[in-house]
């Protein structure tokens, strides 16, 4: 799939609540030539996706993909993976939320719709499926073939969606920012 970034822009600008590239540009701290370059060679930094994404909350395959991707990625795994170990996953992904809101957040709990509730907890479900196959895909790239022991690909794991990236402080700090109105 062919990422189109003009797209990509336009979603981040849409979940900031930016109107121009100009608006965009002074939030990333970057020229808006910088942009204009970004649009030109179709291709715009992670590190600046991911500072959208703490930002806004949102995840990074809406930015590169869309609403329509997501919906379809669900279709897909729907149909490649048993009916049974999906529904034990999304009821698994609710109980957890429950349990960390319980335990961290109880005043969000105790404002959250059922459906809401049933709705995150079906996503967590749902991306610990996806990452417990990743995680199955890549043992046996790694480790059964030799090229990690089991405790280099633990650290690997551990490590692999960390975003421990300087660009986080400066999206927290303005995570709160709204564009020009």
């Amino acid at each position: 799939m062919k990422i189109n970034a003009a797209e990509v822009i336009d979603r981040v600008k849409l979940a900031l609540h930016l109107k121009t590239d100009l608006g965009l540009s002074e939030y990333f701290e970057v020229s808006n030539k910088t942009i204009s370059s970004w649009r030109a060679r179709n291709s715009i930094p992670l590190e600046f996706l991911l500072q959208a994404c703490a930002g806004t909350g949102e995840k990074i395959d809406y930015f590169l993909f869309g609403e329509a991707f997501l919906r379809q990625q669900t279709n897909i795994l729907d149909t490649s993976i048993d009916d049974f170990r999906i529904t034990t996953m999304k009821l698994t992904g609710e109980r957890i939320l429950i349990e960390i809101l319980e335990q961290h957040a109880p005043e969000d709990l105790a404002f959250m719709e059922a459906e809401e509730t049933l709705a995150e907890g079906e996503s967590i479900g749902m991306a610990m499926l996806i990452f417990a196959e990743f995680i199955e895909r890549e043992k046996k790239a790694l480790v059964d073939s030799g090229r990690m022991t089991n405790e280099e690909f633990k650290e690997y794991i551990r490590n692999v969606d960390r975003y421990d990236l300087p660009y986080f402080a400066r999206a927290i700090k303005h995570r709160n920012k709204q564009g020009p109105q």
